[in-house]
């Protein structure tokens, strides 16, 4: 099962595929998005995520569209461009939000006696 990281982290990996936005949005909130519930996102993005569902499920099935994509296909360029942002802008907030899951690398920016390599030695 997958976690809401990895659900936006899809969303986003689509948005930055090919194809026009709106397609593309469709396609990572139908995909990845639209089964979320808020209250399965940190406290501050709930209304950020309640405000892109929103929008996604505004306009009724029209004919052979179901409800998202009568929406979609009723925002202008722009508007799909802010709902596209704002997915990105939460997943990194969600990614910012996750602990650290590998140990900080440690550099030495001198290297101790016995790891320098002889011919370097001699200098």
């Amino acid at each position: 099962m997958q976690t809401t990281l990895e659900h936006f982290r899809d969303a986003v990996l689509v948005l930055v595929g090919a194809g026009p936005v709106k397609q593309r949005l469709l396609q990572a909130f139908l995909e990845h998005l639209d089964h979320l519930a808020p209250d399965e996102l940190p406290r501050d993005l709930r209304d950020a995520y309640a405000t892109l569902a929103a929008a996604f499920h505004s306009t009724r099935r029209t004919g052979s569209l179901d409800a998202v994509s009568a929406s979609v296909l009723k925002m202008s360029e722009a508007e799909a461009c802010r709902h596209a942002q704002s997915v990105v802008r939460m997943f990194g907030c969600l990614n910012e939000a996750q602990p650290a899951t590998r140990p900080a690398m440690l550099l030495r920016a001198v290297p101790d006696e016995q790891d320098v390599p002889a011919f370097l030695n001699r200098a």
